[in-house]
C-alpha cells in the first residue's frame, strides 16, 4: 500500500484516539522497524489494516465501522493532492467516475509498485453511477467512506446500495451510488452522457457504436478529403475516432479511414494508444486480419487507412442465418479467428475485444478478417488498465474473468472471447448473459457456463470440450495457445 496512506492514518490516528495513545506506539506494535512510513515509498497491505485494527481497538469501535469512518476522513485530503488534476466543474459522481483515470493513474506513475484498486464505473445517468471494486485487500469499505467523504466535500446527498461484495463471496463489489441533491449541475458535466448496453445485441457499453456498416445518427459533416483519399461517407463511430469509407484514387481501390476525434487527440494518453493501434495492426500481415495500408495525420488529427471489407460482421452473419450457424461453418470461421490470433499472439500482441462486431466476413466464401485493434496491447504493457468513454474496456458478455479481476490479461484472454463467439454460433445463446451488465460480469466472475452439448446435443464431443475448455474461468485450465486451437478445430473439421 502506499505510503501516503500511511501518513493519513497517523493523522487519523491522532484524531480518532483524542490522546489515548501516540502514533509511535501504534507503530511499534506492527512493526519492529525505527524507520518511518514514508508517504512515497509503498508497505505491506497487512500494516494498515492492522493500525487501523490497533486504532479501533483503542477507540472501542468495531474495525468495519472504523474503516469507514478513515475512509470519509481521507477523502479530502486525496482531493487536495490530486486537485492539479481535478475538474472544477466536477461534483460527486464526476470524481468517483475518474478516479481511474487521474488518482490512481497519478499513484502507478509515482511509484510503479504501488498496486490501488482497480475501479470501474458506467455512468448510467446524470444521478447514478455504477461502481465496480475489484482488488485482494477486498477494502471496500474504505471506498464506501471516501465516497461518502468525497460528498461530504461536496457538499451533497448520495445514497450507496451494495449489490455484490466480496465479503459475502461474490467475485467483486458493486457500489450503486444515486446523487440525491436533486439539483442540476451533474447533467451539464461533459461526462454525464447515458451509457446503455443491451445483452441481447452484445453492444458495448461505450454510447458510440462501432459499425462499418450502417452511418449513426446525428453524424458529424463529412469530410471531402482525408490526406490525399476521397472520402465517400461515414461508415461508423468508434471509442477512438470516426470511421470512413474512402477511394485510393493512386491505387484505384476502396478503403476504410479510421480518423482519430479532436477531442481525443488533445489527450495524450488517448493518442498513444490510437498509434498503437496503428502500429499493432500494421505489423500483423496474416490473411485473417485487416490489411493496414497507410498511417498518417491529416490538419493534426491521426488517422489508419485500412482494407475496406465489403461484407457483414460477425453478429450480422449471424443474424442472416437465422440465429445459429451450422456447425461446419462455425468451426470454420473459429478456425480462421484462431489463425489471425495466433499471428497476433506471435508477435505478443493481444487484441483484448475479440468479439463478433469485430470479426468481419469477406466474399462469398465468408473469409474471416478481424478488425479493430483499438484495445489491443503488447503483452508486459504496465500501463494497467484503460477506460473508454468512462466504462470498461471490452464489451462485458465476451470479456475473460481477468479483465474484471486484477490479473494481467494475456493471449488466453483472447481465447475466451473466441469460446464465447463459438458457444454462441453453435448454440445462439451467449455462456454468460444477464439482465444488466452487473449481472453478466458477475456470471462470468463464477465461471459455470451450462454445458454447451445440453443445449446442441449433436455437437461433436471434441468440440464441446474444446468450446467449454476455452470458456473456464481458470486460464491454466484453457488450451495452451492459439496454435493448439488451430490444429484441434482442423481435426474436426476433417471428422
Amino acid at each position: 500500500m502506499h505510503g501516503i496512506i500511511f501518513f493519513y492514518i497517523q493523522k487519523f490516528a491522532d484524531e480518532a484516539t483524542s490522546g489515548k495513545t501516540t502514533w509511535l506506539k501504534l507503530r511499534e506494535t506492527v512493526t519492529a522497524s525505527d524507520s518511518r512510513y514514508l508517504p512515497n515509498e509503498v508497505y505491506p497491505d497487512g500494516d494498515a489494516v492492522e493500525l487501523l485494527q490497533k486504532i479501533a481497538d483503542t477507540c472501542g469501535e468495531p474495525l468495519p465501522e472504523l474503516i469507514e469512518r478513515f475512509g470519509e476522513f481521507l477523502a479530502p485530503h486525496l482531493i487536495k493532492v490530486a486537485s492539479q488534476n481535478i475538474d472544477p466543474t466536477w461534483r460527486t459522481l464526476d470524481l468517483i467516475e475518474n478516479t481511474e483515470d487521474i488518482i490512481h493513474t497519478m499513484v502507478r506513475a509515482a511509484k510503479p509498485g504501488a498496486q490501488p484498486p482497480v475501479l470501474e464505473t458506467v455512468r448510467h445517468s446524470p444521478n447514478e453511477l455504477h461502481l465496480i471494486y475489484s482488488s485482494g485487500r477486498q477494502l471496500c469499505l474504505l471506498a464506501k467512506g471516501i465516497i461518502r467523504g468525497v460528498a461530504c466535500h461536496y457538499d451533497e446527498t448520495i445514497v450507496i446500495d451494495e449489490t455484490s461484495c466480496m465479503h459475502r463471496g461474490d467475485p467483486f463489489c458493486c457500489l450503486v451510488i444515486q446523487d440525491g441533491s436533486n439539483d442540476t449541475h451533474s447533467a451539464n458535466s461533459p461526462l454525464s452522457e447515458t451509457l446503455t448496453f443491451d445483452p441481447k445485441s452484445g453492444d458495448s457499453l461505450r454510447p458510440l457504436t462501432t459499425n462499418w456498416h450502417s452511418p449513426p445518427s446525428g453524424t458529424s459533416t463529412t469530410p471531402p478529403t482525408i490526406d490525399t483519399f476521397a472520402i465517400k461517407g461515414l461508415i461508423g463511430r468508434g471509442g477512438m475516432g470516426h470511421v470512413y469509407r474512402g477511394f485510393d484514387t493512386k491505387l484505384d481501390r476502396d478503403i476504410a479511414i479510421k480518423v482519430m476525434h479532436p477531442s481525443r487527440a488533445k489527450d495524450d494518453v488517448s493518442k498513444k494508444r490510437f498509434l498503437r493501434e496503428s502500429k499493432t495492426a500494421a505489423s500483423i500481415n496474416h490473411p485473417s486480419i485487416v490489411t493496414i495500408y497507410q498511417i498518417g495525420e491529416h490538419d493534426g488529427l491521426p488517422y489508419i487507412a485500412m482494407q475496406f471489407i465489403d461484407g457483414p460482421n460477425l453478429s450480422e452473419f449471424r443474424t442472416q442465418q437465422g440465429g445459429l450457424i451450422p456447425i461446419p461453418e462455425a468451426v470454420r470461421i473459429g478456425r480462421e479467428i484462431s489463425e489471425g490470433l495466433a499471428a497476433a499472439h506471435e508477435k505478443d500482441l493481444v487484441h483484448r475485444d475479440i468479439k463478433p462486431d469485430n470479426i468481419l466476413l469477406e466474399g462469398p466464401d465468408q473469409h474471416v478478417r478481424i478488425i479493430d485493434f483499438g484495445l489491443a496491447h503488447e503483452t508486459g504493457d504496465t500501463e494497467g488498465r484503460l477506460t473508454v468513454d468512462n466504462a470498461v474496456i471490452g464489451t462485458p458478455a465476451y470479456m475473460s474473468p481477468e479483465r474484471i479481476g486484477t490479473d494481467e490479461v494475456n493471449a488466453k484472454s483472447d481465447l475466451f472471447g473466441l469460446g464465447v463467439i463459438l458457444y454462441e454460433m453453435i448454440s445462439g445463446k451467449l455462456p454468460f448473459d444477464g439482465k444488466s451488465m452487473v449481472s453478466i460480469l458477475a456470471a462470468i466472475s463464477r465461471g459455470k457456463p451450462t454445458a454447451i452439448d445440453t443445449l446442441v446435443p449433436d455437437i461433436p464431443q471434441d468440440l464441446a470440450d474444446l468450446i467449454m475448455q476455452l470458456l473456464s474461468s481458470e486460464r491454466a485450465k484453457r488450451p495452451a495457445n492459439a496454435n493448439e486451437v488451430v490444429r484441434r478445430l482442423r481435426a474436426i473439421e476433417k471428422q
